[in-house]
């Protein structure tokens, strides 16, 4: 019994320690309320040995809700930048080289890293002009 403890302890310790590592700007750790986690189930298995037996021990890191990965559109995505006044062309929802060198300059001007994607960085603030009307 106390070897699954260990084992417990140990996995959420490793697997913690992981996320930590490969989490980027769209996963964010809790650890205060993941070692709030482990010990509230360490509690209840040291005041009943046999609470274990036959059950399976799920770890999910805590998430923020505003971690959710959001994946505009092209059609969003061209509408912002023609409100953002650097798209002149017709939204029709399809990527070509004057959506690309729009998301660009966008890029450029708002000091992000200039790849003609739009990731969570640009969206977050592209998307500040999806419904602004062009002036």
């Amino acid at each position: 019994m106390v070897m699954r403890l260990v084992m417990i302890f140990v996995l959420m310790a490793a697997l913690t320690g992981c996320l930590k590592k490969a989490s980027d700007e769209n996963v964010s750790m809790e650890p205060a309320a993941t070692e709030e986690a482990t010990a509230v189930a360490m509690e209840d298995v040291s005041q009943d040995p046999g609470a274990m037996r036959g059950k399976s021990v799920s770890v999910e890191p805590a998430v923020s809700q505003s971690a959710a990965v959001e994946k505009p559109s092209i059609h969003d995505v061209q509408r912002a930048l023609k409100n953002a006044k650097l798209y002149e062309d017709k939204i029709d929802g399809v990527s070509g080289p004057k959506t690309r060198k729009a998301i660009e300059a966008f890029q450029s001007q708002n000091g992000l890293k200039v790849d003609a994607k739009v990731g969570p960085k640009t969206w977050q603030k592209l998307k500040e002009y999806l419904n602004k009307k062009a002036e």
